[in-house]
């Protein structure tokens, strides 16, 4: 198991605007675009403002929603590797 942790970079803001959860960069050294995110994602952003692994976020979903951890797992991958690609982790 991978136990390599994760967290946002500072310098974000989540806000939720007209239903919309949205990560906005508030510093000059992020220049990445406003991130759009699903109330999952926003929990998983909530989340990342300290480290966690992969296994602590998909336990944290598995306690929020039914879905089984494997698949919680492999979807929260896939939303850190966007993180990742966008420079935001």
């Amino acid at each position: 198991m991978n136990n390599k942790k994760y967290i946002i970079k500072p310098g974000y803001v989540l806000r939720e605007i007209a239903g919309e959860h949205l990560a906005i960069p508030v510093s000059a050294e992020n220049s990445s675009d406003i991130v759009v995110l699903n109330p999952v994602s926003a929990i998983l952003w909530e989340e990342l403002q300290t480290e966690k692994t992969i296994d602590e976020l998909a336990t944290v979903i598995c306690s929020n929603f039914d879905i089984a951890k494997d698949e919680a797992a492999a979807d929260i991958k896939e939303f850190i590797d966007s993180l990742e690609s966008a420079g935001v982790i």
